[in-house]
């Protein structure tokens, strides 16, 4: 038994040492993981035969295997070949980089660089996207704009030092991103005098963080007047009717008693004195009002063009106000500790219409923001 124990754990051993320098994943052509674990084993113990064989041939191999993938892509036709040139050129610097940084592994090989090669493949990657790009804008339309911007942003991938990138990214995404003009609220009520400012700063706060890194644009009509705004798309939210504080007062009333209440005492003849039980009771009044406010907001996305309807929902929205009190008649002793609460309290005068309102509104922002995900939610850059 013991000797079968010795057995597997060299084998394991033997299995962690393979892994360790490489030559596992360099049998499997895996060359970038072979050297990787070589430099790794070498910069730790730099006379480990088996990881010094792995990293030099690993290397040749690795090397020859890039340069014949380089040379077959500079003979394609594909125009996207030196996109994929450059991560050649990148891979072999990256193993340049890697050695040079191991002692070990520079007696070794002699790994070579290939700056002017990668720098090359970059400009001719980042020129052809730059002429994509141009050739989206072109188009003048939101979905070329968006193309656009994708090309441009792509081309900084493979050269960060393009002329004017700044400005075709500015430009490009002005064309792809939709203006949409968030119309007021309008609120009609003859006999409230109701304000739904702070509910409406809420949902343009929250439009403004949500077009971060997106290819669509709130404004009120005041910025859009402003800035003589040719807006895509108009938001509009109107109430098709609402109540605040539907009053309704309900009163219940019951009986309550306790068994074995202490309701006097006796002195008996031996000058003793007793306690005497026996069930009390009270009539206990609850009352509850509540003050029910309820209504219906229409969301509508229109195109600014030809007037179209592009979304139509209807987003329900109620809220209770509620407030308890109570009475009683009888025993005290009978009633609980709410219930005795209760009958302290007095009827209170409910919050003004605003705070109803407020309080109505703001149950409707959830159902608005997820509207507005759904329906932009393509537009992420």
């Amino acid at each position: 038994m013991k000797r079968h124990v010795h057995i597997l754990l060299a084998f394991l051993g033997l299995s962690v040492i393979s892994c360790a320098t490489g030559k596992n994943a360099f049998e499997k052509g895996n060359y970038e993981t072979a050297i990787n674990r070589a430099i790794n084993r070498l910069q730790s113990n730099p006379d480990n035969k088996k990881s010094k064989a792995v990293l030099v041939e690993g290397y040749r191999l690795a090397s020859a295997y890039h340069q014949d993938y380089i040379e077959e892509l500079e003979s394609s036709g594909d125009p996207f070949r030196y996109e994929a040139i450059f991560y050649q050129y990148r891979q072999l610097n990256s193993y340049y980089d890697k050695i040079r940084r191991c002692p070990a592994c520079l007696k070794l090989v002699n790994p070579r660089v290939y700056r002017s090669e990668l720098e090359a493949a970059g400009d001719e990657a980042a020129s052809y996207q730059v002429q994509l790009g141009n050739e989206a804008l072109a188009l003048n339309t939101i979905e070329g704009g968006r193309e656009a911007y994708y090309h441009f942003d792509h081309a900084l991938k493979f050269d960060n030092q393009i002329n004017d990138i700044d400005s075709l990214l500015s430009v490009s995404r002005n064309m792809g991103t939709i203006k949409v003009v968030v119309e007021a609220i309008p609120i009609h009520s003859r006999a409230l005098a109701l304000s739904n400012e702070f509910f409406e700063n809420q949902i343009l706060e929250y439009m403004d963080r949500y077009s971060v890194n997106r290819f669509v644009q709130f404004f009120t009509t005041d910025e859009a007047r402003q800035i003589d705004l040719q807006a895509d798309q108009v938001l509009s939210m109107m109430f098709d009717d609402f109540v605040i504080g539907q009053t309704l007062i309900e009163s219940k009333t019951k009986e309550v008693s306790r068994d074995s209440v202490v309701v006097g005492q006796y002195t008996d003849d031996e000058g003793i004195k007793h306690d005497v039980y026996n069930t009390v009771k009270a009539e206990v009044t609850t009352y509850r009002k509540t003050l029910r406010s309820a209504g219906v907001l229409n969301f509508e996305i229109r195109d600014a063009y030809s007037d179209r309807i592009l979304v139509q929902r209807k987003l329900p929205s109620e809220d209770i106000w509620s407030y308890e009190w109570g009475s009683f008649n009888g025993d005290e002793r009978a009633l609980t500790k709410r219930e005795i609460q209760m009958s302290k309290r007095r009827e209170g005068p409910p919050p003004p219409p605003q705070t109803l309102f407020v309080s109505f509104v703001e149950r409707i922002y959830d159902q608005i923001t997820q509207n507005v995900r759904n329906f932009y939610r393509n537009s992420e850059m």
